[in-house]
């Protein structure tokens, strides 16, 4: 009986070799486990962008007598895509000058926004619509539009956009930012 089954696998093994030509037969080279990962990180359509950051002022490089002052924020937050992320801002701020005394007043800014991701990933983004609003009691809150411009590893094509909403402590140089947007790694 164990022949006969032999025989009979050998047979159907025969006939499905010869159905076949050269060309029925096409091999797909093998996919790692980095390559499905990559494919799954790079969309190729917008998704949501979401961040919170607590950020702080660190340093003032510049002030000339006019504006603008040249101004480093830092922060640390975690990113959707990105996860624990590092944030570094350098801003040019026209707060009014001379700055009023007791009433509220609005300043205007442009800047280069870097997000790093934990693996060393970085993503680009620039801004030039900041506004923030200083009322008599703080916190001052400071919006903008950001736009992505590509960056390092798999953020290198990146685009898309995302609103900031600040809020800042003048008298602790500490304060949070909420980014919502939409981002798109093109393959």
């Amino acid at each position: 009986m164990k022949k006969l089954s032999y025989v009979f696998l050998l047979s159907l093994l025969f006939l499905l070799l010869a159905g076949c030509s050269k060309e029925d037969i096409q091999l797909e080279p093998l996919k790692t486990n980095d390559d499905v990962l990559l494919e799954k990180a790079k969309p190729d359509h917008f998704v949501p962008f979401k961040a919170n950051f607590e950020v702080y002022i660190d340093e003032v490089l510049h002030i000339p007598p006019p504006p603008p002052k040249v101004q480093v924020v830092l922060g640390t937050g975690n990113v959707t895509h990105l996860g624990k992320t590092e944030l570094y801002v350098l801003q040019n701020w026209w707060p009014p000058h001379p700055p009023p005394l007791i009433e509220p007043y609005t300043g205007t800014g442009t800047g280069e926004v870097v997000f790093t991701a934990a693996n060393g990933d970085k993503l680009f983004a620039s801004y030039n619509d900041a506004e923030g609003f200083h009322d008599i009691l703080p916190p001052v809150i400071i919006t903008f539009t950001g736009y992505f411009d590509g960056g390092t590893g798999r953020f290198e094509n990146a685009t898309g956009s995302f609103t900031w909403v600040g809020e800042y402590y003048p008298a602790t140089n500490e304060g949070t930012a909420t980014l919502t947007g939409e981002i798109m790694y093109k393959k």
